[in-house]
């Protein structure tokens, strides 16, 4: 049995046990945070239908309304953290305290918001350049077609720049991959430690994430319709943490790095 089976295995069986219930309610917690910050996003697009602004307040109106929904993401973001601290956990039986745990003090919040903070600035130059492209053409068009509307090609080609920046995107942050389980292990290490430790980690075993995300491309697809997504997130997050209590454990043991 390949190592992407075997961990897929033995996430099923860790969600058998965990509790599936407690799984879905803690997706239920991100959703809840994502429609938040989608409500933050969506006022700016309220205010230029009320007040019908020219082209450039307009761009303002949406910059600022995505800054602002930024810093609502951010603010909430432990949660996130909290997500994949319950997953990471070795008990049986999920705790629902895990999900909520970085909001239980100030100690915990700020430890969380640190290290999402600097993994933002870790990757906020890689993230940029590759976003270079989709920004320009979107602006291209935006401010030099008076019709304010992508052609069907221009769209495709848009939508084809979007995928290329976040697939680059990705390559570059695998590196971070076992910093957030570190962190849930042992969050009493300087943020720097999670990084670095992570990044030795990863040069041997990069491939290794790679194929067991690409296990999973069918399921993420089908995901796209909705419900699936209920299945397929407590799924995958379960196997990456194994995968990535795996990887922490070779390396501890000196092995393949």
């Amino acid at each position: 049995m390949s190592a992407e089976k075997l961990i897929k295995a033995q996430a099923k069986e860790k969600l058998k046990h965990g509790g599936w219930a407690k799984a879905l309610f803690a997706l239920a917690i991100l959703v809840i945070v994502y429609m938040l910050v989608e409500c933050v996003a969506l006022l700016g697009s309220y205010t230029i239908d009320v007040i019908e602004p020219n082209k450039t307040v307009e761009f303002i109106i949406e910059v600022a309304g995505g800054s602002l929904a930024m810093i609502v993401a951010l603010l909430l973001s432990p949660v996130v953290l909290g997500f994949f601290r319950m997953f990471y956990s070795g008990d049986k039986e999920y705790s629902m305290d895990d999900v909520l745990y970085y909001f239980s003090s100030a100690k915990h919040y700020t430890k969380a918001i640190k290290f999402v903070l600097s993994f933002i600035l870790r990757m906020f130059l890689p993230t940029l350049l590759y976003s270079i492209p989709p920004i320009a053409w979107y602006l291209a068009n935006y401010f030099f077609n008076d019709n304010r509307q992508m052609e069907l090609w221009s769209n495709a080609i848009f939508v084809l720049l979007i995928i290329f920046a976040i697939l680059f995107t990705l390559r570059h942050s695998i590196r971070y991959f076992v910093s957030i389980l570190l962190l849930c292990e042992n969050e009493f290490e300087s943020t720097s430690y999670y990084f670095k430790t992570s990044k030795q980690i990863m040069k041997r075993h990069e491939k290794d994430v790679v194929k067991l995300f690409w296990s999973f491309i069918g399921w993420i697809l089908l995901s796209i319709t909705g419900l699936p997504a209920l299945y397929t997130i407590p799924y995958f997050t379960q196997a990456l943490c194994l995968s990535g209590k795996w990887l922490v454990e070779l390396s501890r043991n000196g092995q393949n790095l």
